[in-house]
Formats: C-alpha cells, structure tokens, sequence
C-alpha cells in the first residue's frame, strides 16, 4: 500500500498499491525504467527501505529477506529469457 522507493537523485516508486489475492498469478510489465524491478525487489524481500506498507491476510508484514517473503506466501519468478 503506498509503496515508494528512492535511489540517490531518482524517485523509482511513487505510491504504488497492488493488490492481490491468494492463488493468483501476475505479471509485472512496463516500460524501462518504469520501477518494476524494483516493486519486485521490495515485494521478494530484497530491499527493505522504502516507504509504505506490505500487508498479508491484512496484517502489515516486514519483509526483512526472501525466506520470510516466502513464509509469507510471496514468490517471484524473475525474467530469465535462458530458462524458457
């Protein structure tokens, strides 16, 4: 909810809300730059500092790495055109 993420000189997330629910699957698209790899980070527990929220089953988590992202039932499957 709200997310925003900033880097030295560049606003890469602003207010970004998504909402999902169990059993789905998305894909996050847009163009370069657009802060999708980014949300995915934030979501995948790989950065921590940024401002907003991340709620499962409506409680605020903290996701401090990706094990607990997972223990929260986030998965991500990063683009990686060699698998396919």
């Amino acid at each position: 909810h709200r997310i925003s993420k900033d880097f030295p000189g560049v606003r890469a997330l602003d207010c970004v809300d998504l909402n999902v629910s169990a059993g789905e699957v998305h894909g996050v698209v847009g163009a370069n730059g657009a802060g999708k790899s980014t949300l995915v980070k934030i979501l995948s527990g790989l950065y921590q500092d940024y401002k907003g929220s991340v709620q499962v089953e409506g409680r605020e988590v903290k996701l401090s790495s990706p094990i607990v992202a997972q223990s929260c039932g986030i998965s991500v499957l990063q683009q990686e055109p060699d698998l396919a």
